[in-house]
Order: structure tokens, then sequence, then C-alpha cells
């Protein structure tokens, strides 16, 4: 083995140890994505808090009181005494329009989507069969009430009315029944190996905070009923009626559906979403009398997302980043050998954290304009930058080679923001640029003969 042999081998061995140091300033730039994001989400949560959080609705429904006789044991002697509860019905028929008026709130920088929702509902009551036994009775009648139930009051504006058999009602706090609980299913997201993100499944459960209105009659009858509520991110319905139909539209133009079921039929543009579901008892399992059901209900459910979150394409951009160092190095490497100009070790960690810079602009320019054309700034700074460092830092003359420097970070930016794009076939795409990575690095060192 010759002196140029042992060269190589050193400064192939130095190189190596030079991208594992690059791990140090890209954890930075990843520290530094992750603390921006949090402050994102403390933003959202202070504007969510302060408007309203996401909603779970769940009207109207038939509260039918009856009295009870509990017998008890007081001072040695059977005591019975009576106590009221109400029984809960659903709906026979339930139609809901709700129309979805999106805004944008922020706080400094971070803006998120928060709306209020105009929600008409009409349908109808059957005649309530009560489960009587031995030990219960009915109460005097005029006790009977509607209940409209969400999970977070704070965003009633406008008392609900609801017109029932042709007489109004306004709504009001309710002091007697009791509201449902309901069971959301929700994905936490958490740290696995090699600082990957892994979800998991969870439930949130939630007592729901009941308004309610008197009724005169608990017999069979028509209802319509109006009331307008605000949240943020997403609002849910449950499907208590045995015939449900759902409408949802409105002016936002990046609809999520969410939910145990998808609409039926679905336009989205640019002007904004409409959806329509249409959900039975059978399907949705929920039966006429809710007394004893468990809290699993099922919901319908539409969420109003941004299209691209910079934030975590910032954060997906720098998993990458020790692959495109490593492969910088490489074609460095290959560059110095083919060419046999000498290219110091502290060369390649300005070239390394140039690249790693990259991260930083692409954070930083994207929270005041959209991700592309931050992406396309970043990229055409760093690319600059690193061309006129070959030109005048490493080869100190006009060369053809810069050029070809040039085009070649120029492709391999091309190449990442290609896998951003890419959800499901980002693997695929990834190890494909690989494979020809190595292919070309071959092609290039094919007249070396490495014993010489």
């Amino acid at each position: 083995m010759n002196k140029m042999n042992i060269k190589i081998i050193i400064k192939a061995g130095v190189i190596g140890v030079l991208i594992l140091l690059m791990l140090i300033p890209l954890a930075f730039v990843k520290g530094t994505v992750a603390g921006r994001l949090n402050y994102k989400n403390e933003a959202e949560l202070k504007i969510t808090s302060a408007w309203g959080s996401e909603l779970y609705v769940a009207a109207p429904i038939l509260n039918v009181p009856y009295v009870s006789a509990v017998t008890k044991k007081v001072e040695g002697r059977q005591v019975t005494e009576y106590e009221t509860s109400f029984y809960k019905y659903t709906p026979s028929s339930l139609d809901a329009d709700v129309e979805i008026v999106p805004q944008i709130r922020q706080i400094g920088i971070f803006k998120v989507p928060v709306f209020t929702a105009k929600v008409k509902m009409k349908g109808s009551f059957s005649k309530p069969e009560v489960p009587l036994d031995s030990s219960v009775r009915l109460a005097p009648a005029g006790k009977a009430f509607v209940s409209l139930e969400i999970n977070s009051l704070k965003g009633v504006t406008d008392t609900p009315v609801i017109k029932w058999n042709g007489e109004t009602r306004e709504f009001e706090n309710a002091l007697e029944g009791d509201a449902l609980n309901v069971s959301v299913q929700k994905v936490r997201e958490g740290q696995g190996y090699y600082s990957e993100k892994t979800y998991r499944r969870y439930s949130d459960d939630y007592r729901l905070k009941m308004l309610y209105a008197p009724v005169a009659s608990a017999g069979a009858s028509d209802f319509e009923l109006d009331f307008s509520v605000r949240g943020s991110n997403s609002i849910s319905f449950i499907p208590l009626a045995k015939d449900n139909t759902f409408k949802i539209a409105s002016a936002w133009p990046h609809p999520n559906f969410l939910g145990g079921f998808l609409p039926e039929t679905r336009e989205v543009s640019v002007k904004g979403f409409k959806a329509e579901w249409k959900v039975n008892n059978i399907s949705s399992g929920i039966p006429a009398y809710l007394n004893g059901f468990g809290e699993d209900f099922p919901f319908v459910s539409v969420s109003l997302m941004f299209p691209v979150d910079n934030y975590r394409n910032s954060e997906r951009a720098v998993k990458y980043g020790i692959l495109f160092v490593a492969l910088t190095f490489l074609a460095c490497f290959v560059f110095e050998i083919v060419n046999k100009t000498p290219v110091h070790p502290f060369q390649y960690i300005l070239v390394g954290t140039a690249m790693a810079v990259f991260y930083l602009l692409l954070l930083s320019i994207s929270e005041f304009c959209g991700f592309g054309l931050s992406y396309i700034i970043s990229a055409a700074a760093t690319i600059i930058l690193v061309s006129a460092y070959i030109r005048y830092g490493i080869l100190k003359k006009a060369d053809k080679k810069v050029f070809g420097a040039a085009v070649g970070l120029g492709a391999l930016y091309a190449y990442l923001y290609v896998l951003l794009q890419l959800e499901d076939l980002s693997l695929f795409f990834g190890t494909l640029g690989l494979f020809f990575g190595v292919a070309l690095v071959m092609y290039a060192t094919r007249n070396i003969n490495w014993y010489e």
C-alpha cells in the first residue's frame, strides 16, 4: 500500500467523523423547529381558549321526568323516598343544516382558523314509551324539557330557541337532569427510537354541558331548533335520531372529514365545500332511549385545516439533513480524488454548516410566506453561497466545475422538495434517489485505480 492509498483511507475516515459531527448542528436545528412548533401550539391554545374549543354537539334530546321509589333505612326503620330522574329520548327524524363561517385569528405571526357555526335543525319525536315498573311512576305534567348539549357553552353567543309544535321556547341553563358523557377517540404523538414519531390512540372523555327548554307536551311532536356557536379546529355532531341528515357548508376551501362517518356526497373547491351525511340508527347503534347507553357515541365531524403546515414540513425536511450532508461530502470527496484538488476538513465543515443553516432559513422565511416560496429562496441562497465558496475558497479560479457543483446542488434540493410533497411514496423515491446517487459515484470513479 503506497502513500496515496494511506492518505485516501485517512481522508475517508476523517470525512466519516465530520459527517457524524454534523449531527450536532442538525440536532440544534431540529430543536429550533420543535421550539417554534411549541410556540405555535401555545398561541393556538390561547386563541381557542378565548374564542371556543373544538365542538361536540348532541341535540335535541327529549327529557321526560319520572319518580322512583327508593327505600332507605333510617334509625332502624325502613323509609320510602321518591326521587325525580329523567328518561332521555332521541328524535325519530333529524335534518340539520350547518353553515360554518370561518375566520383567521392570530397572535403575532401565528394564525389559527376559527369559526361560527349557524345550525338549523328540524324533525320530530315519536310518543315516548316510558319503561315503567312497580317502583316508578310518572312525574307531574309540564316537567318535560328538550336539552341542547355541548362540550363548551363559551361559544354560545345568542340564546338558542326551539319551536315545539308551533310554540317558541328559549333555552336556559339546566338545573335538573344529567347531560351525556361522550368518549372521543384521538391520536397522541410520541417519541420512539431514533427520535422517530409514534402515534397512539387514546380516549378523551367529555361531560357535555346542558341547556334546556321546557315543553308543554312529551307526546309526538315536531320541532325546529336554531342556534349559533363559536369554535375552532372542528365541529362534531352525534347522529341521535332514527334517521339523520346533516348538510354542512362553508367558504373554507380545505376541509378534513373526520368522525365515524364519511359524507355520502361532497363538493370541495377554492370557494369552499358542501357535504351531506345520511345516517340511521342501525349504522350508528344509538337507541331511541339513551338511559344506560355507553359513552362511545359516533360522530359526524369536519375540521378546518391549513393546506400546508410550514412547521411540519420544516420538521420533515430536517430529517433528511444528515442524508444530504453525507451525499454532499461524498460528492466533494469524489471531486477531490478525481480532480486531485485537495479539500481541507475545515472546508468540509463550512460546507456542511451552510447546509444546516439552510433549514433555519427555511423555517424563518416560511413564517412570513408560503412554504414553496420560502423553500426556493432558502435553496437558492444556499446554492449561491456554496458555489461561491467552491469558486473562491477551494478552486480559487473560474472553472466550469463550479457550474457543475451548482447544478448538482440544485438537483439535490429539488429532489428534497419532491420528497417533502410526497406522503405515501416518499420512501420509494428516497430509496430511488440513494440508488442513483451511489450509481453516479461509481460512474465518476470508474477509471480510478485504487491501488496506485
